[in-house]
């Protein structure tokens, strides 16, 4: 598996290719930009070379997928140079997303020499934009396993409230988390954007940290809170049963000490961009009751996913265990943090002396601020290099663009539902709104049509018009011709396919980005994919500690 680093021997090499990547961006502008609702009204199959139009018409779907893969399996036909050099630009500036096998001797090995040794240890033998080849474990390689709405490979005790997603994510980045806690030496998690404190349950009685949540909305903590002590209930139970079944313990002291373990620590507040680092410690300091008392579990091998948590070495470890007073140094993490919040978190961690360790994951790139809707700091570009680059600029299209899902669609693709007929459908719809509603702003109001694949265009343009609150009737001559271009519905998933492979690379821009801001700042940085991307598309997270 790859993952990449930028520090002082990579920098360089990394901003040239930023800068082919956006270079390459550039020259598929009018692409990037076109939503495919607007695909007829538009006329975004004249933005095509000629020699792509006469092959993509021709193409089934599953030809098609290929152009998201970086194999050929299923195109049978001879693509014009032009579009497998498109392929080829897509494939080079886009970052390998096989997810890294975090269990790994190789890559536990490279935070334990990193951690004693210091950044630049961790660092690729070969010339960037080629990154570190990790060996992925065979367990890796294998589908994840979803059954019934819940991952299995997760501890159940976890799972309870918890989508197979987010349980798979919670899983994969707590233990990135732990070993960036192993390398830095810091016990105190800080998660920002925590919601319902999922994260933080599998950080605390899974990791053995110390977890303080930061969420602007008010309703979560109560939940959160709720969900933390019925988690330590159930924890206490097991544990005591299983200690009663063993009998070689006597479970009264035992089991008190699990009713001693620190829940995490729940704070209301919302974290904006302008946020200093002494307003941040403020908030954790303040508003959050930190305890010292440390008295979690120290066994190497516990984990979250242990099936029953080594249950009688970690009552053990709870005696063991000496108070700590290192709170001050802290982690800082945010699974799919929103918009300008992964930027304010890096802000903040580069800032802060206290702050010894970031990962973080985001999501949300078209919320973003930029230079053209804010004179305050920015969410991109946030490095000094992207923003004096020429044409650095993405646009909002851009960016909602790169939160889509290749693999997600190239599986459709392969698949062929009847579903797919629906990018024809919102296309075809655009013109009878703007024929009824000149003004209609794209995007305004989500439109959303349950079973539409079931529906002829008719119905679901009736429908989708009566939730848009527009007259419902549609001109007989307008819907005749309509339905003479629905037979056109493969050259709209085909442009659709040709937008998508450049979604990539688009992420590749902003990360990359963020990247560089860290190295400005001295620290260097890792751009590591933790997530099955079938699973959760942004599976990137951004690792750093001082």
């Amino acid at each position: 598996m790859e993952f990449v680093c930028c520090n002082n021997n990579s920098a360089q090499s990394l901003q040239s290719f930023h800068t082919n990547a956006l270079n390459f961006i550039t020259l598929y502008k009018t692409v990037v930009d076109a939503y495919v609702s607007n695909f007829f009204v538009e006329d975004h199959w004249k933005k095509l070379p000629n020699s792509w139009k006469d092959v993509l018409c021709c193409m089934d779907t599953d030809e098609l997928s290929d152009l998201l893969s970086v194999t050929s399996k299923h195109c049978r036909r001879v693509l014009p140079l032009s579009l497998l050099c498109f392929k080829s630009c897509t494939q080079t500036y886009s970052l390998g997303r096989y997810p890294v096998d975090l269990d790994s001797d190789k890559i536990k090995q490279k935070f334990k020499d990193n951690g004693s040794a210091g950044c630049d240890v961790m660092e690729s033998n070969q010339n960037i934009p080629v990154p570190v080849q990790l060996e992925v474990s065979d367990s890796m390689k294998s589908k994840h396993s979803v059954k019934d709405g819940q991952y299995l490979p997760l501890n159940q005790f976890f799972r309870k409230h918890v989508k197979p997603k987010k349980q798979h994510e919670i899983l994969q980045l707590g233990k990135l988390i732990s070993l960036l806690s192993q390398a830095s030496g810091s016990k105190h998690v800080v998660d920002v954007g925590a919601g319902q404190g999922h994260l933080s349950r599998i950080l605390t009685f899974g990791h053995s940290l110390k977890v303080t949540t930061v969420e602007a909305s008010g309703c979560h903590a109560p939940k959160a809170e709720k969900f933390d002590k019925d988690m330590s209930y159930t924890i206490r139970s097991h544990l005591k049963r299983k200690l009663k079944e063993s009998k070689m313990i006597d479970t009264t002291d035992e089991t008190c000490a699990v009713d001693s373990i620190p829940l995490p620590n729940h704070v209301t507040c919302m974290i904006q961009p302008n946020t200093t680092p002494g307003d941040f410690l403020q908030v954790i300091n303040s508003e959050a009751s930190i305890s010292n008392e440390d008295n979690l579990c120290q066994c190497p091998n516990h984990g979250p996913d242990d099936s029953l948590f080594r249950l009688q070495t970690c009552i053990k470890c709870f005696k063991k265990r000496e108070i700590s007073h290192e709170d001050k140094r802290l982690l800082l993490t945010g699974l799919h943090a929103c918009g300008d919040l992964t930027p304010t978190i890096l802000r903040v961690f580069a800032r802060c002396d206290d702050i010894r360790g970031v990962a973080s994951v985001g999501c949300c790139y078209m919320k973003m601020s930029t230079k053209e809707n804010t004179s305050e700091d920015v969410g991109y570009p946030i490095s000094k290099f992207v923003s004096e680059l020429p044409d650095h600029q993405l646009t909002y299209e851009a960016r909602e663009m790169a939160c889509h899902s290749i693999d997600v669609y190239r599986q459709r693709l392969l698949d062929n539902p009847p579903n797919l007929k629906l990018h024809c459908y919102r296309a075809l719809l655009q013109e009878i709104i703007l024929h009824k509603k000149p003004d209609f702003v794209f995007g305004a109001t989500k439109l959303t049509i349950k079973k539409a694949e079931q529906m002829d265009f008719e119905r679901y343009a009736k429908i989708a018009l009566a939730k848009l609150g527009l007259d419902c009737e549609i001109d007989s001559d307008i819907l005749k011709t309509l339905l003479c271009k629905l037979s056109n519905w493969k050259d709209v998933v085909a442009f659709y396919t040709i937008r998508l492979a450049l979604a990539p690379v688009v992420e590749t821009v902003i990360l990359l980005d963020r990247m560089f801001y860290l190295k400005e700042q001295g620290i260097s940085s890792y751009l590591i994919p933790v997530f099955d991307p079938s699973l959760s598309p942004r599976n990137f997270a951004l690792v750093a500690y001082k």
